[in-house]
């Protein structure tokens, strides 16, 4: 859809003079602008609407070089723009100072009746675009009526910059007086009638069909001056887009001014969602939802973040993640809050406020030994050659922390995240914590012993130890005798009693059994 564009300039005075006359109790009253307000470079000596028979014969002045310059007369007296005449230079130009030019522009028009704009543009692709239109009637028919900026709708320049959206937009929050520019034909009759074609257009775009109604008015030389009542028309809030067209007594009819007014007459809600605790470091996501009871409301809003010694800062670039959601990520513990002030576009203010709390997490002291994470209060020993190294790198946070090492409570070693064995140089068992500190000052320690032996004490340990093998080899080496020694022969035994007989037949008996049981064994 085509809208009106305006300077930056422009638009805040139109939008501060609304804002004011839409508060106030009394019926406002407001003059319609064009969608440019800067001072165009190429002024033109004749006014609008002035009338040319069988020649065109116009001049002025120009701010900028004109060597580019061309024109063009447009017919506007049917519904579609047509181009009658054009050329690729003015008639004549002359420097009149420095960056000061007259210009001349004579073109024959016989037969010519129209309703038409003279148009002069310069493209140049070292500046941008100019363009300047001036209203005239040529001959003396098919004249009719004309907004002055019913031209801000045909194509060009200034149309080609306009985005979606952009426009000239009348703040209606109560009965409002608006003023065209009108310019009459030479032989023209007074205005009688002046009609509206009305819609919703949230985004630009009628959401219905649009529906033709009467709006009253007066006429004079200051202008074409419209009453707009957004209760006898019956309007909704939220934004509608007015098509007006003025009809003359001779009924010849302007072409379509549009204008889109905003009917609003309460501030927007305002509402803050985020977690009401995080820890230090931790993401933290704030959500505004804001509702002015229609579609297609803007807003302006402003962040801030106060600490609790009430110190107050905008969010950061990387903190703003679009105009409704910011992310912070606090290092410091404390009471923060969030304040969001917002301004729709019909100019009421509303604000909303939480607070939320950041927590500091405490640190977790950890010993490893070549990777192997040590239990509080656990135990290891070494000898006095050994080198080794406690490790509290694996000690964490959601920040940087600082370590103490405390050394039987006698000395300590702080700033360094290891503790070699060159810092103890003494054997015997030692007491060693970690104590981890927090910028906060938030504490937490892990013991370990830790005993060192000295080489005597070795040896003495060892002493036992061979005498105990020693002890143990001798047992084995006895017991292993013993099981491979040969079964012993049994001797005779002498009686007492001196009778040879009894003496030899014991002796052979003996020696028979001695023999087989000897035999036996060898197999």
């Amino acid at each position: 859809m085509e809208q009106m564009k305006f300077s930056k300039k422009g638009i805040t005075c139109l939008m501060v003079s609304l804002f004011v006359l839409s508060i106030a109790p009394f019926t406002a009253q407001a003059t319609h602008t064009g969608n440019n307000q800067a001072v165009n470079p190429i002024d033109f000596g004749a006014s609008n609407g002035a009338q040319f028979l069988d020649v065109l014969n116009l001049s002025g002045t120009s701010s900028v070089p004109l060597r580019n310059a061309s024109w063009s007369v447009v017919n506007i007296s049917g519904q579609t723009p047509t181009t009658l005449l054009n050329g690729p230079f003015l008639t004549s130009v002359q420097p009149v100072s420095e960056g000061q030019f007259s210009w001349n522009l004579v073109v024959d028009v016989p037969g010519i009746e129209c309703t038409c704009f003279v148009d002069i543009s310069i493209d140049d692709a070292t500046v941008e675009p100019i363009s300047s239109r001036l209203i005239v009637y040529l001959g003396i028919n098919h004249h009719r009526p004309v907004f002055i900026h019913e031209l801000d709708f045909l194509p060009g320049p200034e149309l080609s910059m306009m985005s979606e959206g952009d426009g000239h937009v009348a703040i209606l929050a109560s009965e409002l007086n608006i003023t065209y520019d009108l310019i009459s034909p030479p032989t023209s009759g007074t205005i009688v009638s002046v009609s509206a074609l009305v819609c919703p257009a949230p985004f630009g775009v009628c959401t219905v069909s649009p529906v033709e109604v009467d709006i009253p008015f007066t006429f004079d030389h200051a202008g074409l001056h419209l009453t707009i009542n957004p209760d006898s028309l019956q309007l909704d809030e939220g934004l509608w887009q007015f098509d007006f067209t003025a009809k003359d007594s001779l009924l010849r009819t302007t072409g379509g001014m549009r204008t889109v007014f905003l009917h609003d007459t309460q501030p927007p809600t305002v509402s803050l969602s985020l977690d009401a605790t995080v820890n230090e470091r931790e993401s933290l996501n704030v959500y505004a939802s804001l509702d002015d009871g229609y579609n297609g409301a803007t807003y302006i809003m402003t962040w801030a973040i106060e600490s609790e010694n009430g110190e107050r800062r905008a969010p950061t670039s990387d903190e703003f993640m679009s105009d409704d959601h910011i992310l912070l990520n606090l290092t410091e513990q404390g009471v923060y809050t969030v304040h969001l002030s917002v301004r729709d576009r019909g100019g009421y203010f509303a604000q909303a406020s939480e607070s939320f709390t950041v927590l500091n997490l405490r640190p977790t002291a950890q010993i490893t030994i070549d990777g192997m994470i040590l239990d509080d209060l656990g135990k290891l020993t070494f000898e006095m050659e050994d080198g080794w190294e406690l490790n509290a790198s694996q000690s964490f946070d959601n920040e940087n922390v600082d370590y103490l090492w405390v050394i039987n409570d006698d000395r300590s070693v702080r700033g360094t995240s290891s503790l070699a064995s060159d810092q103890l140089s003494e054997p015997g068992l030692h007491r060693i914590e970690l104590i981890v500190f927090d910028d906060d000052g938030a504490t937490h320690s892990t013991v370990v012993e830790l005993e060192i032996l000295s080489a005597t004490t070795t040896n003495d340990q060892q002493v036992p130890f061979i005498a105990l093998i020693f002890l143990v080899g001798i047992i084995a080496s006895v017991l292993v005798l013993r099981s491979r020694k040969a079964p012993s022969l049994d001797l005779p035994k002498w009686s007492s009693s001196k009778s040879p007989s009894h003496v030899q037949t014991m002796d052979f008996s003996q020696r028979t059994d001695a023999t087989i049981e000897e035999d036996e064994p060898r197999g």
